[in-house]
C-alpha cells in the first residue's frame, strides 16, 4: 500500500494531479501543504489537496513530489474549501485563488545582475567607446551589478535603452540569481480565550447590542447597515474593536483603494493593531504586515478583494463597506464575485457578515428587509439647497449663474461639475437626414475630441478622423445636444478668463491624475470637471457648490440596474458637497426632472426602492428571479460562435424553463483586441441557477482553451 496526493496547481484548470508522496516527505506532507512537483517538463509549486492510501498500483505512471520547503505554511482546511466552493460559484479554476493565498515569500522574484563579456572588456580596454556606455562598462569591469544601481550611479533615466544596446551588441550579458531574502517567519495567531465579562462599547443602539450577542454566540448570520456615512463609521468603529479585543481576527472590505482613507481614523487610534492589504502594497511592507496578522499582533485587516484569501484564523467579524459598489466584481484575472466570496468565508468560519451602504442593492435591501436583518442608523438633516434647471448648460453659465459662480471664487471656494460624458460632445449627428456616427465594431455613438478632431469609441477604443459632411446625405454634421467635459471646459474658460479648469476623467493617466488630485486638495483647483471617475479619487465635503450635468442620462442605458446605479452616482457625488447652508446643488436636466433624480437629491431611497422593486417584480428582475450573465470567448470570434452555439444547445437540453436573452458580440474593455460572446439567463430561483453553473462547469472542463466565466444576480 502506497500513499499518494491529489495536487492542485495555480493553472488555469480545474483538475487535480496524482503524485506519490516519498517516505522521506511523509512525515512533512499534510493537507494544504505547498510542495514542489513535476508537470511535464517542469516543476510548480502547488498544493496538497487530499492525501489517500492506494492498495493497488494506478494503471498509468505515477510521478513522485519533489520536495516539500520548510518555510511555507500550510493552508487551512476552510481556505481550500474556500477555494473550492468560491470556484464553483465563479467558474475559475480554484489553483489560481489558492495562489492569492499564499505568503509574500513564497513568490520572490530573481535578482538580475549584468556583468561585462570579454567582448565588452576588449572594446572597453580599446579606448573606443565613449559616453554613458564607457561609463557603463566601466562600472561593470569590477563585479556585477543591478540595472538599478548603475541607473542610480550614472543618474541616467533611460538606462534600459542603454543595457539593451550593450546586450544586443554582445558586451555585456544578463543573469539572474535567486533572491536571498529571509525566509517568512510566522508565528501560530494565538488562541483568543475569554477571560472575564467583556464590557460592551457604550452608545450603541439596541440593534448593536443584538450584533454582539451574535458575535458571542459564534452562529454567524449578516445583516444590512444603513445609514448616513458618519454615522456607519462610528457604530462599526465600535463594534470592530470590541470584537478585535475580545473575539478573533476583524476584515473590513473595501472596493478599492481609495476607500481606504476614510478609514484611517481607525487605523491611527488602534496604531498597530490595525493593517492594511492591498496590491499596491510595497514587498518590505507586505512582508511586515503578513507578520504583524499571523503573529496576532495585528488582529484587523482592512483591504481590498485580495485580502479575503489571507489565511488567518479564527475570522469572527467580516465587514462589506460600500455594498453597491460594482468594483467589487474582479472581471480580470481570477475573475470572482468579492461580496459573494466574502458570504461564502463567512458561512465556512461562522462568522459575523456585516454590508454596508448608504444607497445599497435593490435585492440586498429586499432581502435582508424580509430576514428582519435590516439595521438603519438615519441620516444627518441636509442643509444645502437643491434647485433644478431645465435650459442649457452654457447659457445657464454665462447668464444665471455666473455673477453667483464668480463671487464664489472670489472666496476661494471649490466647485464640482459632474458630466457622464468625455470629449466635446456624446455624439456627432446630421440635422437633415438624422445620420449619427456610431462605431463599426461595437455600433454606439461615438464621442467627438475637439481637440484632435477624432471620434472615440468610450467602449471599445476605436478611434478614427471625424468627417465633415453626412455620408449619407451630404449634409453638415452637427454635435449633439449631449455635451462632454471638453465642451464644458471651453465654456467655463471663455467665462471665467484666467481661472484654470481642471478635467478629472478616466484615460487621462494615473500620473496626471494624481496631480490633478494634489491640485484640488491644495485648493488651488477651484473649477473641477469629472466624471464619475473623479467620484473615487475626490475626498468628500470640499466643494461649496456642485452641478450634475444631465443625470438622467444614464437611465436609459440597456440595464436593469440603471437606476440603482443612477442613485448611487448621485450619493457619492452629494459627498463631495459641504452640508453648509451656504452649499449649493444644482441639477441640470434635459427635460421635467425625473422622480428618481429628485428621490436621490432628497436622499429618499425609501420612496426609490419601493419604486424599483414593483417595476422589477412586474417584469421578473432580482430579486423575483436569478439572472446569470455568461461570457464566452476564444483566441478567434469564429471559434467563440461554434462554441456559443453548441453551449446554447446543451442549456436548452438541460434546463428547458430557462429563459435566454442574447447572444451578442462585445469587445472586452480591458483586452479591446478580443471579443467575446455574451448571453443572459434567467431562472426562477438561485437553486437552479446552481445547477446551471455545475453543468457550465463541465462544459468548461471539455474546452480548455475557452475562458468562460459567469456573474450571477440573485
Amino acid at each position: 500500500m502506497a500513499t499518494y496526493c491529489e495536487i492542485l496547481f495555480p493553472l488555469p484548470v480545474f483538475q487535480t494531479f496524482l503524485y506519490r508522496l516519498p517516505d522521506e516527505l511523509a512525515a512533512r506532507v499534510r493537507v494544504g501543504s505547498r510542495v514542489v512537483a513535476p508537470l511535464g517538463s517542469r516543476k510548480l509549486s502547488g498544493y496538497v489537496l487530499e492525501i489517500k492510501e492506494l492498495s493497488q498500483e494506478p494503471e498509468f505512471r505515477v510521478k513522485e513530489i519533489a520536495a516539500c520547503p520548510e518555510d511555507q505554511p500550510d493552508l487551512p482546511g476552510i481556505i481550500l474549501q474556500f477555494a473550492l466552493e468560491l470556484s464553483a460559484r465563479s467558474l475559475t479554476a480554484p489553483g489560481l485563488f489558492l495562489e492569492m493565498a499564499e505568503p509574500p515569500a513564497a513568490r520572490e522574484k530573481p535578482r538580475v545582475k549584468l556583468a561585462i563579456t570579454e567582448k565588452g572588456l576588449k572594446e572597453l580596454l580599446s579606448g573606443r567607446l565613449k559616453g554613458r556606455r564607457g561609463q557603463i562598462l566601466s562600472l561593470l569591469a569590477d563585479r556585477q551589478l543591478s540595472p538599478v544601481y548603475i541607473k542610480r550611479k550614472l543618474k541616467v533615466r533611460e538606462i534600459n535603452s542603454y543595457l539593451r544596446s550593450l546586450s544586443q551588441e554582445g558586451l555585456v550579458e544578463v543573469r539572474e540569481k535567486a533572491g536571498k531574502k529571509k525566509p517568512l517567519k510566522i508565528t501560530p495567531a494565538p488562541v483568543f480565550r475569554q477571560l472575564a465579562l467583556p464590557v460592551r462599547p457604550e452608545g450603541l443602539p439596541e440593534s448593536g447590542h443584538r450584533l454582539l450577542q451574535k458575535l458571542e454566540s459564534g452562529e454567524g448570520g449578516s445583516c444590512l447597515l444603513t445609514g448616513s456615512q458618519e454615522r456607519r463609521l462610528e457604530f462599526l468603529q465600535k463594534i470592530i474593536e470590541y470584537a478585535a479585543q475580545h473575539h478573533g481576527f476583524t476584515l473590513v472590505l473595501v472596493p478599492e483603494i481609495q476607500r481606504l482613507e476614510k478609514w484611517q481614523p481607525l487605523l491611527q487610534s488602534l496604531s498597530g493593531r490595525a493593517v492594511v492589504w492591498h496590491s499596491q502594497l510595497t514587498d518590505s511592507l507586505r512582508r511586515h504586515n503578513w507578520n504583524q496578522i499571523f503573529s496576532g499582533r495585528a488582529r484587523i485587516v482592512l483591504g481590498t478583494r485580495s485580502a479575503l484569501f489571507l489565511p488567518f484564523q479564527p475570522l469572527s467579524l467580516l465587514v462589506v463597506d460600500e455594498e453597491q459598489d460594482d468594483l467589487y466584481y474582479q472581471a480580470d484575472g481570477p475573475a470572482f464575485e468579492a461580496r459573494e466570496a466574502a458570504r461564502i468565508r463567512a458561512g465556512l468560519e461562522k462568522s459575523l457578515l456585516i454590508y454596508t451602504s448608504d444607497c445599497p442593492r435593490v435585492s440586498q435591501f429586499y432581502h435582508h428587509r424580509q430576514a428582519g436583518s435590516l439595521l438603519d442608523l438615519g441620516r444627518e438633516e441636509v442643509c444645502y439647497r437643491v434647485d433644478y434647471y431645465h435650459q442649457d448648460l452654457g447659457r445657464l453659465l454665462k447668464k444665471e449663474l455666473k455673477e453667483e459662480i464668480k463671487h464664489r471664487l472670489e472666496k476661494e471656494e471649490q466647485l464640482l461639475f459632474l458630466v457622464n460624458r468625455k470629449g466635446y460632445a456624446g455624439y456627432l449627428f446630421c440635422s437633415a437626414c438624422g445620420f449619427v456616427a456610431r462605431c463599426e465594431q461595437c455600433r454606439i455613438a461615438m464621442s467627438l475630441q475637439k481637440k484632435n478632431g477624432e471620434l472615440t469609441c468610450s467602449y471599445c477604443g476605436h478611434t478614427r478622423e471625424a468627417p465633415a459632411d453626412c455620408p449619407v446625405c451630404g449634409g453638415k454634421l452637427r454635435p449633439g445636444r449631449v455635451r462632454g467635459s471638453q465642451y464644458l471646459r471651453e465654456q467655463l474658460q471663455e467665462i471665467f478668463p484666467g481661472k484654470k479648469v481642471e478635467v478629472l476623467e478616466e484615460g487621462a493617466g494615473e500620473k496626471d491624475s494624481e496631480k490633478i488630485v494634489r491640485r484640488v486638495k491644495s485648493g488651488k483647483g477651484q473649477l473641477v470637471i469629472g466624471t464619475e471617475y473623479a467620484l473615487r479619487r475626490l475626498s468628500e465635503g470640499r466643494f461649496s457648490m456642485l452641478f450634475l450635468v444631465n443625470p438622467e442620462s444614464s437611465l436609459n442605458l440597456p440595464d436593469f440596474q440603471a437606476g440603482e446605479r443612477t442613485l448611487a452616482t448621485i450619493y457619492k457625488a452629494l459627498e463631495m458637497v459641504k452640508n453648509e447652508d451656504s452649499s449649493r446643488v444644482v441639477a441640470v436636466t434635459a427635460g421635467p426632472e425625473p422622480e428618481l433624480v429628485i428621490q436621490a437629491l432628497s436622499r429618499n431611497y425609501q420612496g426609490f426602492w419601493e419604486k424599483e422593486i414593483e417595476y422589477r417584480r412586474l417584469l421578473n428582475y432580482p430579486p423575483f428571479s436569478c439572472l446569470v450573465e455568461i461570457g464566452l470567448d476564444s483566441r478567434s470570434l469564429r471559434t467563440s460562435g461554434r462554441w456559443s452555439r453548441l453551449l446554447l444547445e446543451q442549456l436548452r437540453l438541460d434546463f428547458p424553463e430557462l429563459e435566454l436573452i442574447g447572444p451578442r458580440i462585445s469587445r472586452k474593455k480591458w483586452r479591446r483586441e478580443k471579443r467575446e460572446v455574451r448571453l443572459m439567463v434567467r431562472l426562477p430561483s438561485e437553486e437552479k441557477a446552481g445547477n446551471l453553473l455545475a453543468s457550465l462547469k463541465k462544459f468548461r472542463q471539455h474546452r480548455p482553451a475557452t475562458r468562460l466565466w459567469v456573474r450571477v444576480w440573485p
